[in-house]
């Protein structure tokens, strides 16, 4: 047998298989939400191996170097673990809003801004009284009530915002019938019609209990709002509850992009990156207007009921039975807003919720909100929120 006298080149020996360890909480739909951000991610990149576990109640470091990871996705709710983790030496993200953790990058919810957009929700259906039902051991809950309260000031709101502080623990485990009791007499000195906020969905569905129990009605007297879109939550409620739809599957794909750009060494820093929510889910506790004047009551349901479709002032009044002028001068008395400026809200409102639906264009989203053409809405779009539908939409949907 001849030989061509050339030796072939050794090969490079492969190099070791990436192991990427996540903790997260599977029992939840934000957990579930996240981790499938994080399987979208390494979804093209086989040479990373995910390994899933359920998120301690405290850390081992020796465990942890045992397992050999070479970078950690993990959700960091108490300072001891954030001091463990980040004794490893090793690319650490943090995908919780429980605690601050300085000394770890997070990737979160922007909480402020789920404040925000529940206020401005719940004043849009006219509601002049608000409260909160949250506590003060979890930062996220924090900040969604400061949220809260600066969107009230904006708006001219001019009371303080109560609210009630839930005790400390597990907020998933079942509330003693102390716990109830004491939400059940502070919902009793709220003033009525009110727009309540729960940090959680599982704080909104124990609110919409307590009201059942004590003769509240709900959107009557009090219209509820929960956080997180957890149906096995809020479509169990005695009413079924809003929510507001928090971009998990954008958390966990952003918190993969970062660390692999720590286990790559192109991106070493801790600054947190906060994602918007992306959209709310409206139901029955939250789908009345709260007003008195009947007028005004009905041109509100014309507007909904056609808020697909361009809407026309003088088509409102014909349906509410005034003229033109009368309708102007009852919806400034009531609401403090002009009939078009409430149907422009309505309409950007109808649009936002479909934005997230990523088998709807641009222009087909501005047809089904009631816009005369796609850049009409376009235009109109970048007036209100300051930047383009697409520039908007891309936010929510994260990188490709």
């Amino acid at each position: 047998m001849e030989h061509s006298g050339r030796e072939n080149p050794a090969r490079p020996p492969l190099p070791r298989p990436r192991r990427v360890a996540v903790y997260l909480s599977l029992s939840t739909e934000h957990g579930r939400g996240i981790l499938r951000g994080i399987a979208r991610f390494f979804h093209q990149r086989p040479e990373i191996t995910v390994l899933k576990f359920s998120d301690p109640r405290t850390y081992d470091a020796a465990v942890l170097r045992r397992l050999r990871p070479d970078g950690i996705i993990a959700r960091v709710a108490q300072r001891r673990n954030a001091t463990v983790l980040a004794s490893l030496n090793l690319p650490v993200v943090n995908i919780s809003g429980q605690i601050a953790t300085p000394r770890l990058p997070l990737i979160n919810t922007d909480d402020v801004r789920v404040g925000e957009l529940a206020l401005r929700h719940l004043h849009g259906r006219a509601y002049r009284n608000f409260a909160y039902c949250g506590n003060t051991t979890h930062l996220g809950s924090l900040l969604r009530y400061r949220g809260f309260c600066a969107a009230a000031r904006r708006l001219g709101v001019p009371a303080a915002i109560p609210r009630h502080i839930l005790p400390q623990g597990d907020q998933n485990a079942p509330y003693s019938d102390a716990t109830r009791a004491r939400l059940a007499t502070w919902l009793k000195t709220l003033p009525t019609p009110v727009g309540l906020l729960g940090f959680t969905d599982r704080v909104a569905l124990e609110l919409d209990e307590a009201c059942a129990r004590i003769g509240l009605r709900v959107p009557e007297d009090v219209a509820i709002l929960g956080v997180g879109n957890d149906l096995t939550r809020v479509e169990f409620a005695h009413v079924a509850l809003s929510s507001i739809q928090l971009n998990t599957q954008n958390i966990g794909l952003l918190a993969a992009e970062k660390l692999q750009a720590m286990m790559d060494g192109t991106d070493l820093s801790t600054k947190e990156i906060l994602v918007s929510p992306q959209k709310i889910v409206t139901r029955r506790s939250t789908d009345r207007f709260a007003v008195e004047d009947e007028v005004v009551a009905v041109g509100l349901d014309h507007i909904r009921e056609h808020v697909g479709n361009t809407i026309y002032v003088e088509d409102v009044a014909r349906a509410a039975g005034v003229t033109r002028r009368v309708l102007e001068l009852r919806f400034r008395a009531a609401l403090g807003t002009s009939v078009y400026a409430e149907a422009q809200r309505q309409h950007f409102e109808r649009a936002l919720e479909l934005m997230s639906e990523p088998t709807l264009t641009l222009g087909e989203i501005a047809y089904a909100s009631g816009f005369e053409s796609p850049s009409v809405f376009a235009q109109a779009f970048r007036r209100c929120h300051g930047t383009t539908p697409s520039e908007y939409r891309k936010k929510l949907t994260g990188p490709r």
